[in-house]
């Protein structure tokens, strides 16, 4: 499972791993298995996990709250992870909540973009950048859930990105509306690489 990226800041730290282990590579390293029976989704299941334990050099237990947010076991550090069939990856932080995801380019994007798009914001994306923005937008809102981790929130209406030029890496302004204290004057950051967009983002 090689390390594939690293990103390193005072106050958190990245890290991307390629998938290419089997199942039986994890198992040996884990007491306790998820019940899930997708073989795919287990193994992702596991490389996040070890991935989060070679970041953070000791077993860590991950486990979730009632909103579904991960929080690590006797720990008071934040994390975020995400994962597709290719990558894991994971964030920590020991300031501030944080969220990540990792999506693959997909054109379906396009069959759910009016879920967490208003109608103006696609119809002011150009053709020949639709997919890469649609998944963009759609990642950097899953970064800004992750981060807020406390559900109840409304894609379209709530998590708000400021339109933007598309590029291969660069910051997304951002805020999360219509909560009790709301978070303004966030930054998402993104990059895209092999078929794949990283998001992240960090409370302030």
């Amino acid at each position: 499972m090689p390390l594939y990226k690293k990103i390193s800041f005072g106050n958190f730290e990245i890290a991307l791993w390629r998938n290419e282990e089997d199942l039986s590579f994890f198992e040996s390293k884990f007491a306790s298995h998820p019940e899930i029976k997708n073989e795919n989704k287990k193994l992702q299941w596991f490389a996040t996990r070890h991935l989060v334990n070679e970041m953070r050099g000791e077993f860590s237990e991950i486990e979730k709250d009632e909103a579904g947010k991960p929080f690590l076991k006797n720990s008071s550090q934040h994390i975020s992870i995400s994962h597709t069939p290719v990558f894991a990856a994971a964030m920590l932080s020991n300031l501030a909540p944080v969220g990540i995801d990792l999506e693959m380019l997909n054109p379906k994007v396009e069959r759910i973009a009016h879920k967490f798009l208003r109608e103006d914001e696609i119809n002011a994306i150009q053709a020949d950048e639709k997919i890469e923005k649609l998944i963009l937008y759609w990642s950097a809102k899953e970064a800004l859930y992750k981060l807020h981790g406390k559900g109840g929130i409304e894609f379209m209406t709530q998590l708000l990105i400021e339109r933007f030029e598309l590029k291969l890496s660069g910051i997304l302004q951002a805020e999360i509306a219509g909560i009790e204290q709301p978070l303004i004057n966030l930054q998402v950051h993104y990059e895209f690489f092999e078929d794949h967009v990283l998001t992240y983002a960090m409370a302030r």
